[in-house]
């Protein structure tokens, strides 16, 4: 079933592809074009335009790629000029990856949530359609939303409490990732200025890594990604753009991945985003710092103890090729695992090296900390992790196989407890094949 799947993806997006190359109108522009997104493709690939503004710039996956071969497969069909006119984008990929285990523990790969939870194990991780109206932001008013729909193995660990999370026992599952409408207030300039209201379902603001594969420069996740931040929050939030260098939001939601409350009270978030001025390659800002803080009850049925995290992302890009990127976090509950006040914290390290349009190389080094064993289990342990990869896009120049993307790289976890698979150390191999469309 899972090999089906995988080669049912890859087949319909080909196809869609191959249609593609017939004689169809250009894909839109998302509104707002006139506008360049923060983070230009000129150093590989970026995030989805209706990415949360508080994310940093992620060189090796960022991601505004223009939506192309399924809107473009549409048009040869006849059935995308409806789509363009209201603004309307319809895209995803598919990704499919494998980890094996070079030396460790059991049967298990410790510490490791999204690419893998047993070695030699090929998986359909990611088979995502994205349906959106992006808002414009050089309008005065506009509306806009937004619907993510996720089957593969990685749903089942990002499912909010009360939503599609009744098939937990399932490797492979469909998820909501996100589900939300925006509207927008503002003085109709090219730089943005103005405030957006998103309510809904969305992406966490916090970290330097996300869900999407696509928007991340390695295959594994990060320790900070899996265990100190959340994934989704369900509510409202309001980003108020001052310019193109600078935004500040605050939310009111219903906490760390829930759907539905697991008790009475709200959670509240704010931060922000400062950037330069000054730009590596255009639309690339030289530098950006971003700042969340989430805090909240949330423990079932407990009003009362509340859980913190500051999240702190700042990215240089050096030259156009040469981009750093560290990442912070700090996270705090009362009574976690019994403790009178639970503790982690942590940061990741992250360089990217574009060699060509066709690879490009990416360095994260991390160190966790979980001194009481409320994120990951075990007590008075520390985590770190070396992790090298490259990231091939073999035919940059093709219209449909520019859309390929292969990650192969090699990770080294380790402990100052045997808290992986009962050893001091994991030593792993994988790689991840993604195909946009």
């Amino acid at each position: 079933m899972l090999y089906s799947m995988m080669r049912m993806g890859v087949a319909l997006a080909l196809a869609l592809g191959l249609a593609a190359q017939s004689p169809a109108a250009e894909p839109p522009a998302a509104p707002g074009a006139a506008a360049p997104a923060p983070a230009a493709p000129t150093l590989t690939i970026e995030q989805p335009a209706a990415a949360p503004e508080a994310k940093p710039e992620t060189p090796a996956a960022a991601a505004a790629w223009p939506p192309g071969i399924l809107m473009d497969g549409l048009g040869a069909v006849g059935a995308r000029k409806p789509l363009d006119d209201i603004g309307l984008l319809i895209y995803g990929w598919a990704e499919g990856g494998v980890t094996g285990r070079l030396s460790g523990g059991q049967n298990v790969l410790a510490a490791r949530v999204f690419d893998a939870n047993k070695p030699n194990n090929l998986r359909l991780q990611q088979l995502k359609l994205t349906i959106e109206r992006p808002i414009d932001k050089t309008k005065t008013f506009d509306l806009g939303g937004r619907t993510d729909f996720i089957y593969g193995t990685d749903a089942k660990f990002i499912h909010a409490l009360g939503l599609t999370d009744h098939t937990v026992n399932e490797p492979t599952q469909v998820d909501i990732e996100q589900l939300y409408v925006q509207g927008f207030v503002g003085k109709g300039t090219p730089d943005g200025q103005g405030l957006d209201i998103t309510f809904g379902k969305w992406v966490t603001t916090h970290g330097a890594e996300v869900i999407d594969a696509p928007g991340n420069m390695l295959y594994s996740r990060s320790l900070l990604f899996n265990y100190a931040i959340p994934f989704t929050h369900t509510g409202v939030r309001g980003n108020y753009t001052f310019n193109d260098q600078a935004s500040a939001y605050v939310a009111v939601v219903r906490g760390w991945d829930n759907w539905n409350d697991s008790n009475d009270s709200a959670t509240f978030m704010a931060g922000g985003t400062l950037s330069t001025k000054e730009e590596a390659a255009p639309g690339v800002k030289r530098a950006s710092l971003t700042v969340n803080v989430i805090t909240g009850p949330e423990q079932k049925d407990n009003t009362r103890d509340y859980r913190t995290v500051a999240d702190v992302t700042g990215t240089y890009h050096w030259t156009e090729k040469l981009t750093q990127i560290v990442n912070f976090d700090y996270g705090t509950e009362q009574h976690g695992a019994g403790a009178s006040a639970s503790h982690w914290y942590g940061v990741a390290h992250y360089v990217n090296y574009t060699f060509s349009d066709q690879v490009s190389g990416t360095w994260r080094v991390e160190w966790f900390a979980d001194p009481d064993g409320v994120r990951i289990g075990t007590a008075n342990t520390n985590y770190y992790e070396n992790t090298f990869g490259v990231t091939i896009t073999p035919m940059p120049k093709h219209p449909v196989f520019k859309n390929l993307m292969v990650r192969p790289e090699v990770r080294w976890d380790f402990a100052d407890e045997p808290a992986l698979g009962g050893r001091f150390n994991q030593l792993t191999a994988g790689f991840d094949i993604i195909f946009k469309f």
